[in-house]
């Protein structure tokens, strides 16, 4: 993961209103978590009504407030946009959802249980998001 993918998913939202429109309105403070070894990269992105904002890498989540964060190995978000940007978007098994449910190979977790409610009410706006990248280009 890299801050190019949480860029790409601000521009697409940004580019395209009517898509993230259509879904509704969102609101949700989300670290993505990558994890490879002892390495932890944390990344920020902020739903606001119809808006996405990427916060940027974390230096430092508690400050960031978030309501929920979805982590996961390296190896899982690389296999996660390899299917994203071989099929156009994710697959019924390499979506957020699919990949997280069962808590393996993604956990969300959130020290409020409406934090990680908020991760699966907006699901469909983060998967929409995410499959935005395969039309970006952007390797791993």
């Amino acid at each position: 993961m890299n801050s190019a993918w949480f860029e790409a998913m601000e521009a697409d939202a940004r580019n395209r209103p009517e898509v993230y429109r259509v879904l509704g309105f969102a609101d949700l403070r989300l670290v993505v978590e990558e994890t490879d070894g002892d390495a932890v990269r944390c990344f920020g992105l902020v739903l606001d009504g119809y808006d996405v904002e990427f916060a940027g890498e974390l230096d430092d989540v508690d400050a960031f407030r978030p309501d929920a964060t979805v982590t996961g190995p390296r190896e899982a978000w690389d296999e996660m946009a390899a299917n994203i940007v071989a099929n156009g978007g994710a697959d019924g098994t390499h979506t957020l959802n699919a990949m997280s449910i069962a808590e393996l190979p993604l956990r969300v977790w959130s020290a409020d249980p409406v934090g990680r409610d908020k991760f699966f009410r907006y699901a469909e706006t983060l998967q929409v998001l995410f499959d935005s990248l395969a039309g970006a280009a952007i390797t791993a």
